[in-house]
């Protein structure tokens, strides 16, 4: 079950929502108690009333449904199936627990499952436990899980939760064929039942009039060069901060997108920001610059040598059109990224610089050649990853001796050599990640990437461009590496909207997807009800103010997380907002590219 444990590696977070249950089978559950977990699968996704709601599924081959005709308990029950071979892959379903009511404690997850023909495989429960440094504990019953034909079955998963835990997840796992049915999953703490709090869904007038002052209103989201003094509020929040993280909630909302062009010019102008940087390609980032400095080459052709969809849009075409026109006469802001999932750009600076070596020029095409079979290895792969020989791992260590030191020992400028230097790092990066294909992997040499373009610019500002998830200064994510790295010298600006479309990849491709409205519970439902179209939240200043009427601001809530991906059951987790950003931008609407 190595290949399972290695699936389950990847995910992030999936968040929790409110439920209610009742139960014929059990008098206790008579009055049953409503929390935020959904752990009887009693509430429907509101976008997939077909999906319980809150819960994360995935599983190639595999169908998630509610069932109302076989269950354990109350309404409803999950039905997981698979018909024919599973191809090596599996199904799973997960959720995420607060590390703070978690953490240093011993857990009990029990859950009811029923199978039906299960073979090639099992059913069960899964749970892991994340740290700093990687997996604390991990159990998918590999060993004890059901199979074949079983009526209502309680199974559990006991584990002691490390209080150096930073990330718990749990659901069901079925690695096989057949069909399978989940109900009523219970937490238990020290051995005793956990009950989740009820979810809040309405502020009180007071506690809505002090969320107002809180809040900084915005002129608007269009990078229009109109007034700007509903920016001026920017100089206080940023004060000496020379680190700016922008983020967005959807990789395809045009107001977002608009709304951080319109910051980033102001940052430039107006706070001497000199230096911004994508979530995109390290080496192929930095050639936007042919363009923004020097006007050399297609602005088009170059943006779309990022690679991903999501920057080939008019809103980033328009930055950097802008960035043209402000670096006339004299460069004053530079074009850079700080991704590491791709190695051709990095490969093709190592070419150029040595274009008249022959003999280096055929180490690169040797290490080409290697990192294009590990590639596809890990594109073709089942478990998402490439094994990578102890042979080959020795010859792409002697590749990457033999250019760094004929890097080091070239007549090339110093600031030459660094940056060819780090784009070896890149590509050894990006072959780790082959190799793992973890978020957090990905996510610390993005933040190394960021102090590595910090430490080669002294004295310069920096405002980055990167989803939510990114910048969040929790979960191991880049945002939590350069809190750490920078402390007050860094800050995050999320951002989210009540309802609308985006422009996502999914199950209808890549196109419009409709948003799921903010209801009752959401942290946007809140916001939206204080009838400001555009405005910050000052999550900082609530924090520091600690004002009794901002206490449920301070509990976990559901607030939106999207990114690449369209159509998906859930868009909303729970989490503690104040953790995750230091500022919050609020636009009612969003509408697709």
């Amino acid at each position: 079950m190595k290949k399972i444990f290695q699936y389950l590696i990847l995910l992030l977070s999936i968040c929790l929502y409110s439920c209610s249950t009742d139960n014929d089978l059990d008098p206790t559950l008579k009055n049953p108690h409503t929390g935020i977990f959904n752990l009887d699968f009693e509430a429907r996704a509101d976008n997939y009333p077909s999906h319980p709601k809150n819960w994360g599924s995935w599983g190639d081959g595999y169908r998630f449904s509610l069932d109302s005709l076989e269950k354990y308990s109350g309404k409803l029950s999950l039905k997981v199936e698979k018909p024919g071979n599973r191809n090596d892959n599996f199904g799973a379903f997960s959720n995420s627990l607060p590390i703070e009511v978690f953490a240093g404690k011993n857990l009990e997850f029990k859950g009811w499952i029923k199978t039906k023909e299960v073979k090639n495989g099992y059913a069960g429960l899964w749970f892991r436990v994340d740290g700093e440094k990687g997996t604390l504990g991990f159990d998918n019953m590999s060993a004890r899980g059901l199979k074949g034909d079983n009526n209502w079955t309680q199974v559990s998963i006991k584990m002691d939760i490390s209080s150096n835990a930073t990330y718990i997840v749990f659901g069901g796992i079925f690695p096989g064929e057949g069909t399978v049915w989940f109900d009523r999953f219970e937490l238990f703490i020290n051995g005793e039942k956990y009950i989740d709090p009820e979810p809040k869904t309405s502020l009180s007038k007071e506690e809505m009039a002090v969320l107002k002052q809180y809040i900084y209103p915005l002129r608007t989201f269009e990078p229009d060069g109109g007034d700007t003094k509903d920016l001026k509020v920017l100089d206080n929040l940023i004060a000496n901060s020379s680190v700016v993280a922008l983020g967005e909630v959807t990789h395809g909302s045009s107001e977002i997108f608009k709304m951080k062009n319109r910051i980033i010019q102001y940052l430039a102008v107006n706070n001497g920001f000199d230096i911004f940087s994508i979530e995109a390609a390290m080496p192929e980032s930095y050639k936007l610059n042919d363009y923004t400095v020097r006007g050399e080459g297609d602005p088009k052709k170059l943006i779309a040598g990022m690679y991903f969809w999501t920057w080939r849009t008019e809103e980033v075409l328009n930055m950097v059109e802008w960035m043209r026109r402000f670096n006339q006469p004299k460069q004053r802001i530079a074009f850079t990224g700080f991704d590491m999932q791709a190695y051709d750009g990095a490969l093709n600076e190592l070419s150029g610089a040595f274009k008249e070596r022959e003999d280096v020029i055929n180490k690169i095409a040797d290490l080409k050649k290697i990192l294009d079979d590990i590639k596809q290895r890990q594109q073709s792969s089942s478990s998402g990853y490439a094994t990578v020989s102890y042979i080959e791992r020795d010859y792409l260590d002697s590749l990457f001796e033999f250019l760094k030191k004929n890097i080091e020992i070239s007549a090339f400028q110093a600031a030459e050599k660094n940056w060819l230097l780090q784009n070896i790092v890149v590509i050894q990066q990006c072959l780790q990640n082959y190799q793992s294909n973890t978020i957090p992997w990905r996510d610390k040499c993005m933040a190394d990437n960021l102090m590595w373009i910090k430490e080669h610019n002294p004295g310069s500002k920096i405002v980055t461009w990167a989803h939510n998830g990114h910048i969040m200064k929790t979960d191991q994510m880049m945002g939590y590496h350069l809190a750490k790295m920078l402390g007050d010298d860094h800050v995050t600006f999320g951002f989210t909207f009540s309802e609308g479309s985006y422009t996502a990849a999914g199950n209808k491709g890549l196109t419009s997807y409709p948003a799921v409205k903010a209801y009752p519970g959401t942290l946007e439902f809140f916001l939206e009800q204080l009838n400001e179209p555009i405005f910050i939240l000052d999550i900082k200043k609530i924090i520091s103010d600690n004002h009794k009427d901002t206490k449920w601001l301070k509990e976990r809530l559901p607030y939106r997380r999207v990114g690449a991906l369209g159509g998906q059951a859930s868009e909303f987790g729970i989490r503690k907002v104040v953790d995750d950003f230091d500022y919050l931008i609020y636009i009612k609407k969003s509408n697709r590219f």
